[in-house]
């Protein structure tokens, strides 16, 4: 492989000795991977500078090639700077809870030394990946951060850094809501990664912006995932393979392409295991399908991996599933615990996810008043803290209930037409171009038309519907949607035999 900045940044910091090997290394190379392992298999074998061990563990972390990592923790365990690398970061949310203790204090007993300033700045940078404020009892996010950063303003030569800086100072705004902010940041952070030719800060920004991209263009984020798993292909690390497989297929879930989503998240299983973090999105794709049975069976794998540790998600998982199930009063259990772990956290989306599956208890227990207001706080939130995922399924829900309270006043003028919340379902669902929630959208319309004898009303609109996509992603959706077909056409069928024999 041709040299790469991601190796060559590090160049200003090393002796001329480790820059001949890496050289050497990178030209017998055939991708990035296969470089990381060729270079830690060359510290393994032989007496090398500390600098050049060093960088041999960053690589590892970064490439998460958890046997070389291990191996190389196993021989440097008395190296300070060695020991924090040795700690995966995937991406799984508990990740951050069951190493984020070991890491900073690793990181701590290394900076109680001095430390040339690059390998400070990389040190707080890798805090940083274990500071995502996911969790209780985790300081402040941006506390490394901005050390990393003062660090990085105070030495020129630090400026190779800064790429990912700028992608964790997207990922702070992004958390505090301000998308438009963090995209600014990711553009920014891409374009100094192009500069310096650091292809793993490439994939950083790359992918967190194609994430943000996902609440303003569908279409433009599904264009960055395809150029970054090309990307990811070129490195040819597995995990990076898998991460994007996982992330892309938020996107398709976002767009309503629940298969296509699917499909990404197993494959991503395939290639590195699996990990609580696709057992919760599996989850939740399948909730949203109404599959409550299949939803419950990936919210238990994901209790089972993380063991002890416990996080809002798992049980907000679990009791949305199990409200599907029809098992209420276990519903409410699972998320009586959620709504705990969640006011010790102050995620606002997870509240907004907490409404949500309160409104659909209620509306199975047929309390539809009580789940429309929970629903509308659900709504607000979900506005205010826009991901994409949680607006189509407060909205469909919404619906649902809208659907219901109609079904309760069927002698209403006003219950032929569609409602609010049916209405701005579907308007929704046009103006952000996601085929998938339009497809679900025209099968809750259909239901309401049905509900009001209005049944070749109905069937157009679903006929209609099927020419919105034909795309893989929509496969279950079209089902459901011809089995609805077929239905209202024998109801045609049956109500035109009765109308011919009053006429007899």
């Amino acid at each position: 492989m041709k040299p790469m900045g991601t190796i060559t940044k590090y160049y200003p910091f090393i002796d001329e000795g480790s820059k001949s090997i890496l050289d050497s290394l990178m030209d017998e190379a055939n991708s990035y991977y296969d470089f990381v392992k060729l270079l830690v298999a060359f510290v393994l074998e032989n007496d090398v500078p500390v600098n050049l061990s060093y960088l041999a563990a960053v690589q590892a972390w970064w490439a998460r090639s958890t046997e070389d990592m291990k191996m190389i923790q196993e021989k440097y365990k008395g190296v300070l700077i060695i020991k924090p690398w040795g700690y995966a970061h995937t991406s799984t949310l508990s990740d951050q809870v069951r190493y984020h203790d070991a890491v900073v204090e690793a990181i701590e007993k290394a900076m109680d030394n001095s430390l040339d300033d690059w390998i400070e700045t990389e040190l707080h940078l890798l805090h940083t990946f274990f500071h995502s404020p996911f969790h209780e009892d985790i300081p402040s996010y941006f506390e490394p951060l901005e050390k990393a950063k003062a660090l990085v303003q105070a030495n020129p030569v630090l400026k190779c850094f800064d790429s990912l800086v700028c992608s964790f100072e997207g990922w702070g705004k992004d958390r505090e809501g301000d998308l438009k902010g963090a995209i600014t940041d990711y553009q920014r952070g891409l374009q100094l990664a192009e500069m310096y030719d650091d292809s793993l800060c490439k994939y950083m920004n790359l992918g967190c912006l194609a994430s943000s991209l996902r609440i303003f263009n569908i279409q433009e984020s599904l264009a960055r995932y395809e150029e970054l798993y090309d990307l990811a292909q070129d490195l040819e690390v597995p995990f990076f393979i898998a991460e994007v497989l996982n992330d892309s297929a938020l996107s398709f879930e976002t767009a309503g392409e629940y298969d296509l989503a699917i499909s990404s998240h197993l494959e991503g299983i395939k290639i590195m295991g699996g990990g609580d973090t696709p057992y919760l999105i599996l989850s939740r794709i399948y909730s949203m399908l109404g599959e409550g049975q299949l939803a419950l069976e990936w919210a238990n794998r994901s209790f089972e991996y993380v063991g002890h540790l416990e996080f809002p998600v798992l049980y907000l998982r679990k009791a949305w599933a199990l409200a599907l199930s029809n098992r209420l009063e276990e519903a409410e259990h699972n998320l009586n615990t959620a709504h705990s772990l969640i006011m010790k956290t102050g995620r606002e989306v997870w509240l907004g996810d907490y409404y949500n599956i309160l409104g659909v208890i209620e509306l199975r227990r047929g309390n539809v008043l009580t789940a429309l207001d929970f629903l509308e706080q659900a709504q607000e939130i979900s506005e205010s803290s826009p991901r994409g995922i949680n607006q189509n399924r407060v909205l469909l829900d919404l619906a649902r209930v809208e659907i219901a309270l109609a079904s309760q006043s069927m002698d209403s003028i006003k219950g032929i037409a569609p409602g609010k919340w049916l209405s701005r379902l579907e308007k929704y669902a046009i103006d952000r171009d996601l085929p998938g929630i339009r497809m679900y959208a025209a099968l809750l319309k259909a239901e309401f038309y049905q509900k009001h004898g209005q049944i070749k009303d109905a069937q157009a609109i679903l006929q209609d519907a099927l020419s919105i996509t034909d795309s893989a992603g929509v496969k279950t959706l079209r089902k459901k949607i011809n089995d609805r077909i077929r239905e209202l056409n024998q109801l045609l069928r049956e109500e035109a035999i009765s109308s011919e024999k009053r006429r007899e």
